[in-house]
């Protein structure tokens, strides 16, 4: 078998394929907040089952005091100055739950989620921030001159799977200055539906890719971390 003709050009396809729909990812580090073969497509997401449970796990993530029964590993990727990230795997009676994303793609920073029930991915989550500059300007007899304000503007984006399909996506939104921006405000937004434009074979193969991490991401070779791609 013959690898090294083809190292780059696998690394090179690896890297197309599991970024292409990162390119517009802005992380929101303070946002730490899917489906039932049943569901109602037209209902409520927050009386969907799968939902509920994944905000519950999120909390009990959160709690200062976490239950033992929930454990958690960290991995860490570098790939070059450009692409590099950080995975967190949560596990609750030993069983996988949650995996935490947060990688970084030249001068942006992503942050994902995904939400795992027996061992089958049920809900992705996106985060999206966009920061936005307002210049004003203002006159008078005496002088003028111009002022800047940054407005924040974030997206929650929440994909819902059921036997590896997509199966309806929502999204909540608010945009305010950045100086009054409100966490615990945001959490409170209903989701409205949205258009899923997420392709399922990129995220199935991002989702593997994780799993793969999972077990194989380690220290080796004289190198402070692996890179991601060469996971075979």
């Amino acid at each position: 078998m013959r690898f090294d003709g083809s190292k780059n050009y696998l690394r090179g396809k690896i890297e197309c394929r599991i970024t292409r729909n990162f390119k517009c990812m802005k992380f929101y580090s303070s946002i730490f907040l899917f489906f039932v073969l049943t569901i109602n497509y037209g209902q409520d997401i927050s009386q969907d089952k799968i939902n509920i449970s994944y905000e519950e796990f999120l909390r009990e993530v959160g709690k200062k005091e976490r239950d033992t029964l929930i454990t958690q590993i960290s991995k860490r990727y570098h790939c070059s100055e450009y692409f590099s990230g950080n995975i967190y795997y949560y596990y609750k009676d030993d069983q996988l739950k949650l995996i935490k994303h947060i990688y970084k793609q030249n001068w942006d920073n992503s942050l994902e989620y995904y939400y795992i029930k027996n061992d089958t991915l049920q809900l992705f989550t996106t985060f999206t921030e966009i920061i936005r500059s307002n210049t004003r300007y203002t006159k008078s007899e005496r002088e003028s001159s111009f002022s800047m304000e940054k407005v924040l503007d974030v997206t929650e984006n929440r994909t819902f799977l059921r036997q590896n399909h997509i199966v309806m996506c929502h999204e909540r939104q608010d945009m305010k200055k950045q100086s009054e921006w409100d966490q615990d405000f945001f959490n409170t937004l209903n989701f409205k539906k949205a258009d899923c434009t997420i392709d399922v074979e990129d995220l199935r193969y991002k989702y593997r890719t994780l799993r793969k991490a999972e077990k194989k991401l380690v220290k080796y070779g004289g190198k402070p971390h692996n890179c991601i791609f060469y996971l075979w």
